[in-house]
């Protein structure tokens, strides 16, 4: 008997285009088996009409709690970017719960270690799909441990680790 569970695959982007990784969500929307879904927030009018039937989408939203409810709601954050310098859709996801995974791009791998996602090579939408498959349906990554990562981000103690590199910075 076939495995039942559904699974929510998210991506979110301010804009959609090719350098964020629209493609990839289109072809993973048509490769993966089909209790696997692809919601992407962050489209319009105009994206919709390039989009398969199979993609949910989800216009901009401007609500930061609808935001985390779609991030906390999902099985796996997937950010295929090829150009970004440090997302911070892979912080909000970690934030939420929710594992991820990313292109070795710019800043991307940056916010991820072992206990909260996986980097992969960019383009490769072979190992993309094989690791969306093992970590929905092997949930290697908790939850608490996506949350704890999280934190290493947090602007006011990062804010303080700025201050106090200046005041050594002043004092030498």
């Amino acid at each position: 008997m076939k495995n039942k569970t559904k699974y929510i695959i998210l991506g979110v982007a301010s804009s959609w285009c090719r350098k964020k990784g629209l493609d990839v969500f289109i072809e993973l929307s048509e490769r993966l088996p089909e209790n696997y879904k692809v919601v992407i927030v962050g489209t319009d009018e105009v994206i919709d009409k390039d989009l398969p039937n199979q993609i949910i989408s989800i216009h901009r939203t401007n609500s930061q709690n609808e935001l985390a409810e779609l991030y906390s709601s999902a099985d796996i954050f997937i950010n295929p970017t090829r150009e970004d310098t440090f997302p911070t859709t892979n912080i909000e996801a970690l934030a939420s719960g929710t594992p991820v995974i990313t292109y070795n791009v710019g800043g991307s791998p940056e916010i991820l270690d072992a206990s909260c996602g996986r980097v992969i090579v960019c383009n490769d939408v072979d190992d993309l799909e094989k690791n969306i498959i093992s970590i929905c349906e092997n949930r290697p990554f908790s939850r608490e441990a996506c949350i704890r990562r999280a934190k290493m981000f947090d602007k006011n103690e990062r804010f303080q680790e700025y201050v106090d590199l200046f005041e050594e910075f002043y004092e030498n």
